[in-house]
């Protein structure tokens, strides 16, 4: 049963209390109730002021409700509004942005209508956007050319900004919430075509009316074949099946770090540059890019029991192996590895070292006892090299696919008036104040 009640008994007081269960969760505001006297307690455990609840990184904390996607920890499921992988397999960029949006499998029109609109709006980005990622060094990262082009667009269409035009518009006029967040996305693409024609120094392609969202994306970044002037038709496929399963995951950190901007009821176009800036990190899709030196680092297949030891010795660090949700198989990897035999004519020879690693962990006590298996960034990396992405602009082109989770989530969160984050911490410092540090005169 997933309802109930939680009987809890305080020790400090011999009070007994009754907390009520809702889908297996407790609210950590009816845990205020619990109470007991300040007398003889350090100040700053605010006693007075109820049961607090200490949960650092969010390990087992639920900070919304959402009906986009669900995550099977135990027996490694994955669903997208219901829909498994496989049932999603061979969806468009547009399919499966509507269906997460709007919660709907669309209608052949109804996909046509949302391609034309996002083309159109790419179309609409100010050219400033792209001098403005243009005039940045070419050596730089591409995190800084993202959040610069992002920054440029935001400052071009100021009526998108809560606060410069009716402060809850995103809450109260749907169709304005759903127009922004298509504008948003489109603009996306838009910064990442130019950052990476940019840092490549290959001329600008424009966005075609006639083209789907990948297509234009893959044509503005130069990822085209020289002869046709058109993207490849099988590794566009690869990129596309790869984002239905890379599209969306629930909580994780590109998603929380634009929920926590959003509950100040900020514009989508501000979130997403929270989320940006969280996914390049090496714990979340810095990991892609991470596990790539790593895997540069050992060099050979030959190396990998060397480097096994010195992982169980705490000497380093294997990024994309082990995942915060899954304690078994990641669901998304197998499909990974069927998507990496469609690019088998592009020479990895570090994709050889990755499967010596997955080899060793898996007969290894270790590994084992951990549940320690590959996850989507591991083999990942692969799929965006043998496209032909740079490695360090993976992380940019991972968002281009969990863009479609991200703004969902925005969207939900607008239309359910989320609250504001506003999180207490257990202070440590002293709960009394200091002598007077100035000098006396």
């Amino acid at each position: 049963m997933s309802t109930g009640t939680l009987f809890i008994r305080d020790s400090r007081t011999n009070v007994n209390y009754e907390i009520p269960i809702n889908q297996n969760a407790v609210r950590a505001t009816d845990l205020q109730r619990i109470r007991a006297p300040s007398l003889n307690s350090n100040r700053a455990d605010q006693v007075a002021h109820g049961l607090r609840v200490y949960d650092p990184g969010l390990q087992n904390t639920a900070v919304i409700q959402s009906a986009i996607s669900f995550s099977d920890h135990e027996h490694g499921l994955l669903l997208y509004r219901g829909y498994t992988l496989d049932q999603l397999w061979g969806c468009d960029f547009e399919e499966m942005f509507h269906l997460l949006l709007w919660g709907t499998y669309p209608t052949a029109s109804q996909c046509d209508e949302l391609r034309q609109k996002l083309a159109q709006y790419m179309q609409d980005v100010p050219d400033i956007v792209r001098q403005t990622i243009f005039n940045l060094p070419r050596s730089t990262s591409p995190l800084p050319l993202i959040l610069a082009g992002l920054s440029a667009y935001l400052a071009c269409v100021l009526e998108l900004i809560p606060a410069t035009t009716n402060a809850t518009i995103y809450q109260t006029d749907i169709n304005r919430t759903d127009q922004t967040i298509l504008r948003t996305v489109a603009a996306y693409a838009v910064v990442f075509g130019a950052v990476r024609s940019h840092r490549l120094g290959i001329s600008w392609s424009c966005p075609s009316l006639d083209q789907t969202y990948y297509e234009n994306l893959f044509t503005m970044a130069g990822l085209v074949d020289p002869e046709t002037n058109r993207p490849d038709t099988t590794r566009l496929s690869c990129f596309r099946r790869f984002g239905n399963l890379n599209a969306e995951h629930g909580m994780a950190l590109t998603v929380f770090s634009a929920l926590v901007t959003a509950s100040s009821l900020t514009d989508p176009v501000s979130c997403l540059i929270a989320a940006v800036a969280a996914a390049h990190g090496p714990l979340h899709f810095g990991a892609t890019e991470s596990a790539q030196q790593a895997l540069h680092e050992i060099g050979k297949p030959k190396n990998v029991p060397t480097f096994i030891e010195e992982i169980k010795a705490g000497k380093r660090k294997l990024f994309g192996y082990g995942h915060r949700t899954y304690k078994g198989m990641d669901p998304r990897v197998r499909p990974i590895q069927s998507i990496l035999k469609d690019l088998a004519d592009v020479h990895q020879p570090l994709l050889k070292v990755a499967e010596a690693i997955e080899e060793a962990a898996a007969k290894d006590k270790y590994f084992v006892k951990r549940g320690l298996y590959p996850n989507a960034d591991f083999y990942g990396n692969f799929v965006f090299t043998g496209i032909g992405f740079e490695p360090d602009i993976i992380p940019a082109a991972m968002l281009a696919h969990r863009i479609m989770g991200i703004m969902a989530h925005w969207r939900e969160y607008m239309v359910n008036r989320g609250k504001l984050f506003r999180p207490t911490h257990l202070y440590t410092g002293h709960a009394e104040p200091n002598s007077d540090p100035r000098p006396k005169i």
